[in-house]
C-alpha cells in the first residue's frame, strides 16, 4: 500500500523523515530513520521514502560498503554564521552559569528548610527551656548543700553530678538551637528580638534567672 499523501503532495511519511534529516543534519540509514522516529515509519516504507526523495534530489544519498546512507542537502540548512554562532555560545555559557547558581541556591535553601522542619517549634522550645531552667536550678541547690559538707556515698555523689553534667549538656544543647532559630528569626523582624520573646512569652537564661557561665563549668 502505498504511503498517503498529505494536502501539500508529499505523504505524511515523507514529511516526517524530510523534516527529520533536516533538523538533525545528520546522516542514517533506513533503519537509523525508522529508529529514531519511533516506528512512525517501517523499515522497508522508510528505505522507500528516503530513496523517492533520493531520486527527487531533495536529499543526497551515498553508498556506504552494503548499506545506503541519507543526509540532507547542505545548502538548504541554515547555518548560522560566525558572529552567531559566538552569540550562540555565549548565551549558551551565560544559561548554563545562571543553571549553576540556581542549584547553588537551591541547595542552600534544601539545608534552611532542612534545618528549620527538624527543629523544635516555639511552644516545644519555651515548654523545654522552663523545665530544664526548672531542673538545673534545683540540680544547682542539691549540688551546693552537697558541697558544703553533707554526707553522702561515693556512689550517690557520683549519680547526681553525673546527672547534674546531663543536664547542663541538654541546656547547651537547647540553647544552642534556639540561638540558630534566633538567629534566624532576627534577620528579617524589624524590632528588637527582647520585645518579641515578651510578647511570645519566652523564658530565656536572664528572665528566668539561670546563670550561663555555669555551662563553662566543669
Amino acid at each position: 500500500m502505498p504511503p498517503k499523501k498529505a494536502k501539500g503532495g508529499d505523504s505524511s511519511e515523507e514529511q516526517a523523515v524530510l523534516a527529520y534529516l533536516q533538523k538533525t543534519n545528520r546522516p542514517y540509514s533506513a533503519n537509523d530513520i525508522s529508529s529514531q522516529l519511533h516506528g512512525q515509519v517501517s523499515p522497508a516504507q522508510a528505505k522507500k521514502v528516503l530513496n523517492s526523495l533520493a531520486d527527487e534530489d531533495r536529499i543526497r544519498r551515498k553508498d556506504n560498503g552494503k548499506q545506503q546512507i541519507f543526509f540532507a542537502i547542505q545548502t538548504i540548512i541554515d547555518v548560522p554564521n560566525v558572529e552567531e554562532a559566538e552569540e550562540e555560545e555565549d548565551l549558551i555559557k551565560e544559561r548554563g552559569e545562571q543553571a549553576d547558581k540556581l542549584k547553588e541556591e537551591n541547595r542552600a535553601l534544601a539545608s534552611q528548610l532542612q534545618e528549620l522542619t527538624s527543629a523544635l517549634t516555639d511552644d516545644q522550645i519555651r515548654e523545654r527551656i522552663a523545665k530544664l531552667s526548672h531542673e538545673i536550678k534545683t540540680n544547682e541547690e542539691r549540688l551546693t548543700q552537697l558541697r558544703s559538707g553533707e554526707v553522702i556515698s561515693p556512689e550517690e555523689r557520683k549519680e547526681i553530678e553525673t546527672e547534674h553534667a546531663a543536664m547542663l549538656k541538654l541546656w547547651s544543647s537547647r540553647k544552642r538551637i534556639f540561638k540558630n532559630i534566633s538567629d534566624a528569626v532576627s534577620e528579617g523582624y524589624p524590632g528588637k528580638m527582647k520585645d518579641l520573646f515578651e510578647e511570645l512569652g519566652v523564658e530565656t537564661d536572664e528572665s528566668s534567672g539561670a546563670d550561663p557561665a555555669i555551662l563553662g563549668k566543669k
